[in-house]
């Protein structure tokens, strides 16, 4: 009965509290990026950005020796100290935004067209499509933490052949796109995740992602279309899950009496809008701990950069 009682307040208190470490990316140390033909590409609002910042650095300290390119594609525009933030932890990103990507796919439909330019993932669909149409490149949300080297994701790399983040269960989808699949005779990747990807170039069909929304309205019925339709794009360039047990896309922990995910046997989770909290409480702070493990110090300031313009996004 306590329990039940104190459910729901513990995950509002959990969920709404402001958690200081987003902003402490500060106490990581620098990554200088390079350019390669390869890129990682982190996607990020503006409000995202703390949180985008733990997520690059967390795979790119695996990356960078790999020879893969890191980037910020931002869906708004940066402050000088947001952007600064950036720089000063990646020296030589490179940051974009997402407008000059969208013009190349208009005119397919006027329905993809609206799609990329008012559904709230419009932009991100729009991203994918138009970098896959460049070259081959990794994909991240900014709530994808990495905890250990992602070798199963770059053997997919190295093969060039498509892969994702599967779902505990049967995933999120859009119950319409979903029906016109089923009525068109194509399969959908019924456990697929957008999180994170490898994308090769040329694997994704602009003109059947316009045919698949080409009746959508606004208010959109559900946030998943942009999921369900690259989960059918995915599926037609036949791509593969990376292991479930690895890189996790997961609930646990969602309420504070339940077990959490063992983070020293996985590669990545997915932290999904139900366990966000646990990014902040849980998956930041080990990043931190793995960071002054590796450089042997346990000290707050060891890390700390010098702060000039970038004041305002210090802590």
């Amino acid at each position: 009965m306590v329990r039940k009682l104190l459910t729901k307040p513990i995950w509002w208190w959990e969920r709404k509290r402001k958690y200081s470490i987003r902003s402490r990316f500060h106490l990581l140390n620098p990554i200088a990026v390079e350019r390669s033909p390869l890129r990682f590409v982190v996607l990020t609002t503006v409000g995202a950005l703390p949180d985008a910042m733990w997520a690059a650095w967390s795979w790119y300290r695996f990356l960078q020796a790999r020879h893969v390119e890191l980037q910020f594609a931002v869906d708004g525009t940066l402050e000088e100290a947001e952007e600064c933030a950036i720089r000063e932890l990646f020296p030589s990103v490179t940051i974009f935004g997402l407008q000059p990507l969208l013009p190349p796919l208009y005119g397919r439909s006027p329905a993809l067209d609206s799609f990329l330019l008012q559904y709230p993932l419009g932009r991100k669909l729009g991203l994918v499509l138009s970098l896959s149409q460049q070259q081959s490149f990794f994909y991240c949300d900014h709530d994808v933490l990495a905890f250990d080297f992602p070798f199963e994701l770059l053997k997919h790399a190295e093969g060039d052949l498509p892969c994702y983040m599967e779902e505990e269960r049967e995933g999120n989808y859009d119950l319409g796109i979903a029906a016109l699949c089923k009525r068109m005779g194509l399969d959908r990747l019924p456990r697929f995740n957008s999180g994170l990807l490898y994308i090769p170039h040329n694997s994704l069909s602009i003109d059947l992602a316009a045919q698949l929304i080409e009746n959508w309205q606004l208010p959109p019925a559900s946030w998943f279309k942009e999921q369900t339709i690259l989960s059918v794009l995915m599926q037609q360039a036949k791509a593969q899950p990376l292991p479930r047990d690895r890189y996790v896309v997961s609930n646990r922990r969602q309420f504070y009496f339940e077990e959490d995910v063992d983070y020293s046997a996985i590669a990545a989770r997915h932290f999904t809008g139900t366990v966000r909290h646990v990014m902040y409480g849980t998956g930041m702070p080990e990043i931190l701990r793995q960071a002054r493990f590796s450089n042997g110090t346990d000290s707050d300031n060891e890390h700390a950069t010098t702060w000039t313009t970038c004041d305002k996004m210090r802590p």
